[in-house]
């Protein structure tokens, strides 16, 4: 048994997705809170540079980390790219470091984007392991178990954003708080990842469903593993990408948005931006993202119980709804708990549906570069673009409105991919019962 080969077997598979949330529960970057005390920093009167960032740390975390980490994983395993993760994503920290003591923002300027786009790069090669890894160790359960991997980041935003908005309110906001992400985020994935990941073998199928094939005198049965050739064919390839490009540039408009947005409304009736920055933006984040928990399961159970392409469009749906009424409430604090507890409880599914359908559409045995590659291509555009798209529109326009708008209108092209991906499945369906009866 080579290094690469050691690791975790059946009898305890779920380690998998158990360890995956408390690694992604500890290497959280809360971008949303920093934006405006790097505004504050730099004296800076607009805020689109700055959220620059998600454009970096997105181009390293969507589109190019998971295309190279699944394909290194298909043939080799977890643990490279586990490695790799730690690497650069504590080099992106050491180098956000830098950035706060330089004088000026034309100096910390190009610093930030670097430091930025390894942490994403790190987050990349992570995400496109560990979402693979978890989907070949559970065909039985994607939903639930790609639901425990993903709400370590709840938790993770829930636990820590408020000791880091503590730690800001002591300390100041210094370099030792990138230091300290990073380290934590290091020893994580090295300690509960590198040493205990692998992948199971090539045919190798969970002991539940190998009993109940026997007991009702069948051979195990999987739905077709379409090769990556195969599934760029397939129809419901760009229709899975269609959606998930809508879904994550509307996610990303009003997410990483959410802190100035809020600052936004409250400001407009006379509340102080400080004290908004101290009490309300933090507790809103933790608020949401318990909220957020509750969704991620939420949508895991509804994918297991009626697939992908029901579960999908019903999340859309009413997400886009609750960003507008979210945006009509936004100038309550009241509000503002309640409204954004109940939309992030309803989009924060969104990454658990969109890991999960993937293999649930066309299997586990190629999976890492196919779900590595259609997530690059859709969510990684909307999640680098997003944030900067919607800072940009309100820095033109003088608010968010017009961005939460194309927001709400994504979502729904997203809710009409979706549903045309279930007619096209049910008509697959119906067609391969109709030539074995035949």
């Amino acid at each position: 048994m080579s290094l690469l080969t050691y690791g975790v077997g059946e009898s305890k598979r779920w380690y998998y997705p158990i360890s995956a949330f408390l690694i992604s529960a500890l290497r959280i970057a809360p971008w949303a809170l920093f934006y405006p005390h790097v505004q504050t920093a730099f004296n800076l009167d607009t805020t689109a540079s700055i959220i620059l960032i998600s454009t970096f740390t997105g181009l390293g975390s969507m589109i190019i980390g998971p295309p190279i980490s699944g394909a290194i994983l298909d043939k080799y395993g977890p643990k490279i790219p586990f490695v790799l993760s730690g690497i650069f994503a504590l080099s992106g920290y050491l180098i956000l470091m830098v950035v706060l003591g330089k004088e000026t923002w034309a100096e910390a300027q190009t610093l930030w984007y670097v430091g930025g786009f390894l942490i994403g790069l790190g987050a990349g090669f992570y995400s496109g392991s560990y979402t693979a890894t978890v989907a070949k160790w559970f065909p039985d359960r994607l939903g639930t178990a790609m639901a425990v991997g993903g709400s370590g980041m709840s938790i993770g935003t829930m636990i820590l954003t408020p000791l880091i908005a503590s730690f800001i309110v002591q300390y100041g906001f210094t370099g030792n708080i990138f230091l300290i992400l990073g380290v934590v985020g290091f020893c994580a994935i090295t300690l509960l990842g590198v040493i205990a990941w692998r992948l199971p073998a090539a045919d190798w199928k969970p002991q539940g469903m190998v009993v109940k094939a026997r007991a009702a005198g069948q051979p195990v049965q999987e739905q077709k593993q379409y090769t990556f050739a195969e599934a760029i064919r397939d129809k419901r390839y760009w229709i899975l990408a269609g959606g998930f490009l809508g879904a994550a540039f509307s996610n990303m408009l009003f997410s990483q948005n959410a802190t100035l947005i809020i600052i936004e409304g409250l400001t407009s009736v006379g509340m102080d931006r400080a004290e908004i920055m101290a009490t309300v933006v933090p507790y809103y984040l933790s608020l949401t993202s318990f909220a957020g928990i509750f969704g991620t399961f939420f949508w895991g159970w509804v994918l297991d119980k009626l697939g992908p392409f029901v579960a999908l469009p019903l999340m859309y749906f009413i997400s886009g709804v609750l960003i507008w009424v979210f945006y009509m409430g936004y100038t309550s604090v009241t509000l503002i708990y309640i409204l954004g507890a109940i939309l992030v409880l309803a989009m924060r599914g969104e990454g658990t549906l969109h890991y999960a359908s993937v293999p649930a559409v066309f299997g586990r045995q190629h999976i890492g570069k196919i779900m590595s590659t259609l997530n690059s291509m859709s969510v990684g555009i909307g999640i680098a673009f997003g944030p900067f798209l919607g800072s940009y529109i309100k820095d033109i326009t003088g608010g968010f409105k017009a961005s939460l708008i194309l927001a709400v209108s994504l979502r729904m092209m997203g809710t009409a991919f979706a549903i045309i991906g279930y007619f096209l499945t049910k008509k697959e369906k119906e067609q391969a019962k109709s030539e074995a009866a035949a």
